[in-house]
């Protein structure tokens, strides 16, 4: 059985027609179809042609009950680049900015959709939604007057928007290390331990020393935080951890050998061995496991032999 259409919708809506054209207005109208597979169409094309009127309407796409027509609208709005900075970093900035994004008269329902990592969200969210998505893209464009709006969302109410923003804010690299150092006195540990971690994904060498700071950290989990940083900056923070080694402060020294056991340096022997006379008996014991693996990897020792296994 033949379908029959609406002539006037399907050539209003024919995007190859509409992009070769280039017809913004009928791609923006396009949004607005039934048709998923129209609207996900329509959101590609519109990154195509940089114009900043595309903007708002795909900025409103981010709350669409589909994962395919959200990715397309977030990739487009990538693209468009400055002209989409400042409204993305008003909803970060400002959480009712979305409630202008909404058709008039919208319904809210408790469909369940899929967003940005693969976590889900229920579409009465969408507001979120959004959110979520712009901090994601302002990462993607790497405007850097987006890096102080990022880094206050790390304090953001909503979770999904502080993971996203932490997320972008280690594609910023050394533009993002100096207000992230910043946000290692934040008052909440949470907040700590989230800017611990991004300037670990960073690994510029300039947060070494604010990361050694952070081995002070009344929280432990701040402190651990720090130490896996320090870790993943291996050779660039190695000479400062060994100068940590020898900190009046017992975490300090704990999580300097622990980091060091982890990297794995020779130059870090010395330090370990005389962590090993250390007065407290778990950095004797952690200088120790670090200098058994150092001597292994160096084939100084050979490692146990494995236990027997029964058949």
């Amino acid at each position: 059985m033949q379908r029959v259409g609406n002539p006037t919708e399907e050539r209003r809506f024919n995007i190859d027609l509409l992009r070769a054209e280039e017809n913004i207005d009928g791609l923006i109208a396009a949004l607005g179809s039934e048709d998923g597979l129209i609207r996900q169409r329509a959101a590609l094309a519109l990154g195509d042609f940089g114009d900043a009127k595309a903007v708002a309407p795909l900025i409103r796409a981010l709350g669409d009950p589909l994962t395919a027509v959200r990715e397309a609208a977030a990739d487009s709005l990538a693209m468009l680049g400055p002209p989409a900075v400042g409204p993305l970093v008003e909803l970060i900035e400002l959480p009712g900015a979305s409630e202008r994004y909404e058709e008039p008269g919208a319904v809210e329902s408790a469909k369940t959709v899929t967003g940005p990592g693969g976590l889900s969200w229920e579409i009465a969210t969408r507001r979120d939604l959004r959110r979520v998505y712009a901090a994601a893209i302002l990462g993607e464009i790497g405007d850097p007057s987006a890096v102080e709006p990022l880094v206050m969302a790390l304090r953001d109410e909503n979770n999904d928007v502080r993971c996203q923003a932490a997320g972008a804010l280690a594609k910023f690299g050394r533009g993002a290390v100096e207000p992230l150092t910043t946000v290692l006195a934040d008052p909440d540990p949470d907040v700590r331990i989230v800017a611990a971690g991004v300037l670990g994904d960073i690994g510029d060498a300039s947060a070494v020393e604010p990361l050694i700071g952070a081995l002070h950290d009344a929280n432990d989990d701040v402190r651990g935080a720090a130490a896996g940083a320090l870790i993943r900056m291996g050779d660039a923070a190695v000479e400062r951890l060994i100068a940590a080694t020898k900190d009046a402060d017992r975490h300090v020294r704990l999580y300097a050998a622990g980091a060091l056991k982890y990297i794995g340096d020779p130059r870090a022997i010395d330090a370990l061995q005389d962590l090993t006379r250390d007065e407290d008996p778990d950095v004797r014991s952690v200088a120790e496991d670090a200098l058994e693996k150092i001597r292994m990897v160096r084939g100084e020792i050979a490692p146990e032999p494995s236990a027997p296994t029964s058949r």
